[in-house]
């Protein structure tokens, strides 16, 4: 009798490519949904923080004229989940405060890494009309469900830098634009 080869030898013995497979709600733990910034700076920081219903931070407000609004990728709705490489996903918002008060007293720098929001409903229509790239665009403008999209403008689109091509993809999301 004869053995055959199993489904993992074969693969590679003829270099079969993988099967794709459609994005799941899953993959939504990649990197591309932290944002990780090193402040640094005379002043004020310039974050307010605030608590969620499920026990997490996140940024509340940011300051005009700090550090913090010189920032790009900072934005309201962040989740705080790193301070100077120390986890505080478990921490209380005010001892989270007094970490940073401390280190930004200290040095005039902290290092934070926050996760951002996840939207599925938002991620997964952006990614159905090939738009994911947007994804932190939309956020940033407020959509947290489909029906969000209704108030995007034109300017909005713009702004984003999409080019015709995507401004027509998104049209067929919101076709008042």
């Amino acid at each position: 009798m004869n053995k055959s080869k199993s489904s993992p030898s074969l693969v590679d013995s003829e270099k079969i490519p993988n099967i794709k497979k459609s994005t799941s709600c899953e993959l939504l733990d990649d990197d591309e949904f932290y944002f990780e910034e090193f402040f640094e700076g005379d002043g004020e920081l310039g974050i307010v923080f605030d608590e969620n219903r499920e026990g997490g931070v996140f940024v509340k407000k940011i300051s005009p004229k700090t550090v913090a609004a010189e920032t790009y990728g900072l934005y309201t709705s962040l989740i705080l989940i790193d301070i100077d490489n120390t986890d505080v996903s478990n921490m209380t918002l005010t001892k989270i405060e007094k970490k940073i008060q401390n280190a930004w007293l200290k040095n005039s720098r902290v290092y934070l890494k926050f996760r951002k929001p996840i939207y599925k409903e938002v991620y997964t229509t952006l990614l159905n009309y090939e738009l994911r790239e947007y994804y932190d665009h939309f956020v940033e403008l407020g959509a947290k469900s489909n029906e969000d999209f209704e108030y995007v403008e034109y300017g909005d689109l713009v702004k984003m830098n999409m080019n015709r091509e995507e401004i027509e993809r998104f049209k067929q999301i919101n076709p008042s634009i």
